[in-house]
């Protein structure tokens, strides 16, 4: 925890920006334990299904943090890359870690086909709604913002559906934990509680400090925007899902990996991204759901290996290898990545004017 409040110092007093960058790196990592414990503490307390629910949508904060913290720093491409990053990070890493330790342990345990099945619709539904924007590319970045509002409402819809379907659609399942309340019970659940609050407080400010170091990091790195947003902002954001689903294998509790993964990246994409615009719209800083060709590849290509896996029935620790195996590629294909190439991209997918003029401009210097 003492880093924490060094990252916060070299922020305040104006440090090297790679020094702060680093700082704020390892200032997550306690943070979104913490956050974990206390959310794991709250789903003891307060029962299966809603503790549950609501370990899925707090381990997602980060993202939701983070993301905002760099629009309100004027980073809404960074945004899209970290979104991407996450989506991968929960899918490939998170996921196939806790198959790589958990097969190691255990050997192939089987899945809930019945909720596997639901949760695979979902994941097509959280593809398609990266994919409409790329396919249906209108004439200016208005446009395409509001088809992204259209969408972000659409998915908010979906996520109070499948909020609901948590909660009652389960038979046989009790909302709340055997026993009454006591006093020693309401305590634990107010100090979880205030717990989440005051680390959630914390780590907003040094989310804030990672995203205003990450520019000038990542030019002194050599690293591209892209790389920086999606590997190193993608991976802290799901560093949270990545310790939770590996604590979850080692016991043996699969059912609780596939929420601490493929749950977890449901709840992102049908809240946490629509309130990034919403957020966007708020502050005048542009956001909308049209993601770089290359973005959309890779969260596709995310989603249909998982989905893959999901539908065996039963998962080893080679199908988890496979997993992280893929991440890497895509990883190594971000890394040599330009910036200028997805610039381009991403005007292009904005449906935006620009593209013929630089197509142009190019063309001209090459004559």
């Amino acid at each position: 925890m003492p880093i924490v409040f060094v990252a916060i110092g070299l922020q305040f007093f104006g440090g090297q920006p790679l020094a702060v960058f680093v700082a704020s790196l390892v200032a997550i990592v306690p943070l979104v334990e913490l956050m974990g414990t206390a959310t794991e503490r709250l789903a003891r307390r307060l029962g299966a299904v809603v503790g549950g629910l609501l370990n899925s949508t707090l381990s997602n904060a980060p993202e939701l943090i983070i993301g905002m913290a760099a629009l309100h720093n004027g980073l809404g491409r960074v945004v899209k890359a970290s979104l991407t990053g996450s989506i991968m990070v929960n899918l490939l890493v998170g996921l196939g870690c806790a198959l790589v330790v958990g097969g190691l342990k255990f050997g192939p345990r089987p899945f809930d086909r019945k909720r596997l099945r639901a949760a695979g619709l979902m994941l097509m539904m959280c593809g398609l709604c990266f994919i409409v924007p790329a396919v249906f590319r209108i004439g200016t970045p208005e446009g395409t913002r509001d088809l992204s509002f259209e969408l972000s409402c659409i998915l908010l819809v979906l996520y109070v559906g499948n909020v609901l379907v948590s909660l009652f659609g389960h038979e046989g399942e009790s909302l709340t934990p055997a026993g009454e309340m006591g006093s020693g019970r309401t305590q634990t659940v107010l100090m979880s509680l205030a717990t989440l609050f005051g680390s959630g407080v914390l780590l907003a400010i040094v989310s804030d400090a990672l995203s205003e170091s990450l520019g000038p990091t990542a030019k002194a790195l050599g690293l591209s925007d892209t790389f920086s947003g999606i590997v190193l902002l993608g991976g802290v954001g799901g560093i949270g899902e990545v310790l939770t689903a590996i604590r979850f294998a080692r016991q043996g509790r699969q059912e609780l990996v596939m929420a601490a993964t493929v749950g977890s990246t449901i709840q992102m994409v049908l809240l946490v991204a629509p309130l990034l615009v919403f957020t966007g719209l708020l502050l005048g800083e542009p956001m909308n759901l049209a993601f770089s060709t290359f973005e959309v590849v890779a969260i596709l290509l995310a989603i249909l290996v998982a989905r893959e896996v999901m539908n065996a029935g039963s998962a080893n620790w080679m199908e988890g290898l496979v997993l992280l195996a893929t991440y890497l590629m895509l990883a190594i294909g971000f890394f040599h990545l330009p910036d200028e190439l997805v610039a381009r991209d991403q005007i292009a997918a904005e449906g935006g004017q620009l593209l013929p003029l630089l197509e142009e401009g190019l063309q001209q210097q090459a004559d």
